[in-house]
């Protein structure tokens, strides 16, 4: 009977440690499948910032070059040259980093190639040509080229980083899929370990009926999700083999549990982050909220995100808790002493201080007053640069784990992408700005050079011609016809060169403002125009804007719409100032580059603003402005 226990408790005990090592050895696959997911989605971060650097210097190459070639002055080709410098490393980073997918990297050399084929193929040549002063080189023809093949390969990195993001979103997918697989399969062998237990209790002698039972109960606990739960080993051979399984199997699920949950609780936290990113948020809001999702995944009592400044010192950019981290009353604080903020400043690391006992400097001291016991540091780089750093502090004794700065360090490059995203847009915001600026400065140079040059000098040679046909009188012959046929030609020269100054930039613009321009414009159509124009002033950039807005758009009414009547208005409501053009034409208009409203949409955004266009078939068009007023200094 004994021998026979024991061949059935080895059989039992035999397919319960198969059920538990099955079920343990899919839970593990869960977590490595998490883990391995946090790295592809750390991966695809560095895809997506290393396609975002790639389109910058594109446009920095694409907006260079145009206003060089738009205004020829030289001081536009720096950036253009920075970008073709920069552009074969950050080539080659794209498709290094994409060529973990084959897919995306055939994308990637796409790319690659379509941007060394603009690069070399186009701008450069273009650009020597423009040196040299080609005409060629300036022609709206060869300019729609380049914008064309810029579209193209924009295209090319929308279409990259669209598949990127669902790369990203199947992984995460699959991970969780794989957390609840490991859930169900625990479970289930639990299960299973009880019920085999149960049958084989009748056998068992009253020896080890209760220890039997005591392990049922216990393994339904575990099975009820208390894994906490452990069983007092007092049994022996057997029964003491069975107890220290269940202890074993409820440490590693208690352990595997907690890991995976943290893991999750990382993930979702970075998604958080990653959505704000995406949304191009302000940063401030940003900033905010990756201090309260690390210091939440952390535990710690306080989390602050500091920028490096140049005088030597730091400012606090986001914060989340009380005054537990290294961040000051007003924000600023020198970085003398011992803190991991001036040892990340200094190494460009990551760094820990476990303890600031005995630690030099005000800042430490200050530390120890609010209670602080240790922080970690993790530096926050943006392209290669050190931007700042995230700063995590704990009041209380903690046992610091060793992944502690690497799970800092993913949301740290989050940070990192959307401050160089936020510089990548101001920078091509202010390039637009200096494109716009000197065309208009151009424009009035020139209509200054024509009113107080060539058009002075027509006028007066008109007046002297007159002088010289009154002089001659009522005279015969050849003279007089030949005086009179001058006259006629320089006094219409006279109106086609003041109309030429008035395309250019208004007279009536500069000297009376949005509404006096408009309405010399309307007076020169052959169309009912009804204008409802302010008569506030405003900058002149933005009087300059917003009128040759309203004459592009009435050019296309003109032109192409067959409109019986036309309207503008422009009003100013809280701070912006609104520009309307409608017609009651055949509609249709797109906002694309074969109209001229793409041009029109450039200036709006050269001025931080907005424009759009409604034009259903047969219905008419409406375009819209929406120009933000500076604030008067």
């Amino acid at each position: 009977m004994g021998g026979g226990l024991t061949q059935r408790t080895l059989v039992a005990s035999t397919v319960l440690a198969l059920l538990v090592a099955a079920a343990f050895a899919v839970l593990l696959r869960a977590i490595a499948s998490e883990r391995s997911s946090a790295r592809l989605a750390t991966d695809s971060q560095e895809v997506l910032a290393a396609a975002t650097h790639l389109e910058r210097l594109v446009l920095d190459l694409e907006t260079g070059q145009r206003g060089f070639l738009i205004t020829g002055a030289p001081r536009f080709l720096e950036p253009w040259r920075e970008a073709r410098t920069a552009l074969p490393d950050a080539r080659r980073r794209l498709v290094r980093l994409a060529a973990k997918a084959p897919a995306q990297e055939r994308r990637a050399r796409d790319i690659t190639r379509a941007v060394d084929s603009y690069a070399r193929g186009y701008s450069a040549p273009l650009v020597a040509a423009a040196r040299r002063d080609d005409p060629s080189a300036r022609s709206p023809r060869v300019i729609e080229e380049g914008k064309r093949r810029v579209d193209a390969i924009r295209r090319l990195f929308d279409r990259f980083v669209e598949a990127e993001r669902r790369l990203f979103a199947a992984r995460d997918d699959r991970s969780e899929r794989d957390a609840r697989r490991a859930i169900i399969a625990a479970a289930s062998g639990l299960a299973g370990s009880i019920l085999l237990i149960a049958l084989f209790g009748a056998y068992l002698t009253r020896a080890i009926v209760l220890p039997i039972r005591r392990a049922a109960g216990m393994a339904g606990r575990l099975a009820g999700g208390d894994l906490a739960t452990r069983m007092p080993e007092t049994g022996v051979g057997e029964i003491g083999v069975l107890e220290h399984a269940f202890n074993t199997m409820g440490r590693s699920l208690e352990a595997s549990r907690d890991e995976l949950r943290f893991l999750l609780e990382e993930q979702a936290a970075l998604r958080r982050v990653a959505t704000l990113v995406a949304r191009a948020v302000p940063g401030s809001e940003l900033l905010d909220a990756v201090a309260s999702e690390v210091g939440g995944l952390l535990g710690a009592d306080s989390t602050a995100l500091l920028r490096y400044e140049a005088d030597g010192t730091a400012t606090a950019v986001g914060a989340r808790g009380g005054p537990g981290g290294e961040t000051t009353a007003n924000g600023r604080h020198t970085l003398e002493g011992t803190n991991v903020a001036s040892i990340v400043r200094r190494t460009g690391r990551p760094a820990r201080i476990d303890s600031y006992q005995g630690a030099p400097g005000s800042i430490a001291a200050e530390l120890r007053a609010r209670g602080v016991r240790c922080s970690v540091g993790a530096p926050i780089v943006v392209e290669d640069r050190l931007w700042g750093v995230m700063v995590a502090a704990w009041n209380h004794e903690e046992t610091l784990s060793a992944g502690t700065e690497e799970r800092m360090a993913q949301f740290t490059e989050l940070v990192a992408t959307a401050i160089a995203n936020a510089d990548s847009r101001a920078e091509l915001a202010a390039s637009r700005a200096r494109v716009v600026a000197t065309a208009d400065e151009t424009r009035r140079r020139i209509e200054r050079d024509l009113h107080d040059g060539a058009q002075q000098r027509l006028t007066h040679t008109v007046i002297t011609l007159k002088l010289a046909r009154r002089a001659l009188g009522d005279a015969d012959g050849q003279v007089p016809e030949l005086v009179d046929e001058a006259l006629e030609h320089a006094e219409r020269a006279t109106a086609e060169l003041r109309d030429l100054a008035h395309g250019i930039l208004p007279a009536a613009l500069s000297r009376g403002g949005l509404r006096a321009g408009v309405e010399t414009l309307v007076s020169r159509l052959r169309l009912p125009v009804a204008v409802d124009v302010t008569t506030e002033r405003f900058p002149p950039a933005l009087e300059a804007t917003a009128y040759f807005i309203v004459a592009e758009a009435l050019t296309n009414v003109v032109k192409h719409a067959r409109a019986r009547s036309a309207g503008v208005a422009a009003t100013l409501d809280r701070g912006v100032l609104r520009v309307e053009v409608r017609d009651d034409g055949v509609g249709g208009a797109r906002l694309d580059g074969s109209s001229g409203l793409l041009g029109l949409h450039d200036r709006a955004a050269a001025m931080d603003g907005e424009l759009s266009v409604e034009s259903p078939e047969g219905g008419g068009t409406v375009v819209v402005a929406t120009l933000p007023v500076p604030d008067a200094d």
